[in-house]
Parts: C-alpha cells; sequence; structure tokens
C-alpha cells in the first residue's frame, strides 16, 4: 500500500521581527528530525517533498537524510499566505484560526482566504501524488494547509485537526483513495 505522509514541520526558532514564513528551526527541531524519522520507517517513505519555507524544508532535508531517500522542495506547498500579519499571543491567534476555518471564503487575515489556500495547496499535493504513482510521499508543510486539506479529503473538523498536531506530527492518507489512516498528534 501507498500512503500520503503530511508533516508538521519541527520546531522554528521564533523571530518577531520576521515573518513565520521566514523562520528556521530552533536547535530542538532540528534535534527531533531523527526522532520524525525513525517515526515514519515503518510507512517505508520513497521520497521527501517540503514547503519552500525554511523551517519545513529544513524539517524534511533532516528527516530524508536520516532516511537516506531523495527530498527536494516544490512550489505551493507552503503555509497559508500571512506575510504582514504581526505575531501575536495565542489566544488571540487561536480565536484567528478558529474563524478562519469557520468563514473559509472570507479573508479574516493574511493573503489568502481558507478555500483558497486550500486549493492551492491540494493542487500541489495531487500533483506531486500523480507525479510519484504507486509511492509512498512524505510532505514536510505546516499546520494550517494540512489541516485544510485533510478536513476536505476526510470530511472532517479542520480547526479540530490544527488543534491537535503538535511541531513535529504527522497525519497519514491511504494512496489513492486519500482515506484517513493515522494521526500522530505530536513526535518524540
Amino acid at each position: 500500500m501507498a500512503y500520503l505522509i503530511l508533516i508538521k514541520h519541527a520546531m522554528p526558532q521564533i523571530d518577531e521581527t520576521k515573518s513565520a514564513s521566514d523562520w528556521q528551526l530552533s536547535e530542538r527541531g532540528r534535534a527531533s528530525c531523527r526522532h520524525l524519522a525513525e517515526a515514519l520507517c515503518p510507512y517505508k517513505p520513497d521520497l521527501f517533498v517540503t514547503s519552500e519555507e525554511p523551517k519545513a524544508r529544513e524539517t524534511g532535508q533532516l528527516s530524508a537524510e536520516h532516511l537516506r531517500i531523495p527530498w527536494s522542495p516544490v512550489p505551493n506547498l507552503h503555509e497559508h499566505d500571512r506575510k504582514g500579519v504581526p505575531f501575536t499571543r495565542r489566544e488571540i491567534w487561536h480565536a484567528a484560526l478558529k474563524t478562519f476555518f469557520a468563514r473559509p471564503d472570507d479573508l479574516i487575515f493574511g493573503n489568502e482566504t481558507a478555500n483558497q489556500a486550500r486549493l492551492r495547496f491540494s493542487r500541489a499535493v495531487e500533483t506531486v501524488v500523480e507525479t510519484h504513482p504507486h509511492k509512498t510521499i512524505a510532505i514536510a508543510t505546516h499546520g494550517t494547509v494540512i489541516s485544510l486539506f485533510v478536513a476536505e479529503k476526510t470530511r472532517t473538523n479542520g480547526f479540530d485537526l490544527w488543534q491537535r498536531l503538535d511541531l513535529p506530527s504527522y497525519v497519514v492518507l491511504d494512496l489513492p483513495d486519500y482515506g484517513l489512516n493515522t494521526i500522530v498528534e505530536r513526535v518524540g
């Protein structure tokens, strides 16, 4: 059986002076990539693809190196476009994301609606899957777009999934039907 493994990146080094899309992994995040790779071994991934954002790209690269499989960044696997959105307190952030998921056609914050982000991400994921038929593919990416994608494919609540996913974490979908196999809320 082939799987699609959607991985929420490891812990970044938070720098409130930069956009989250520019954050690198923290030392703790880099160290967790070995545990992530070990957790993925039972699925026998054939390749890793990553978002082009540094924290996800580095998560995928380090994990792929531990697994000794090829990896490459792929366009349009990035997080919901929120350039220019300032860093804020956790409770304010959660309230904004709850509204974002509840009103997917409205521009709540950032530069994409939830549906625009989901559509962009879905097209990129489906292109990767079509390009590598019958392969198990690991994708290092971001929590919001993972949650939007999985919610659509499995008819589940995206906000609830978003709340459950820690850094790093992953969701395994069976291919080719995108059936929900496993959710690992936290690695390590």
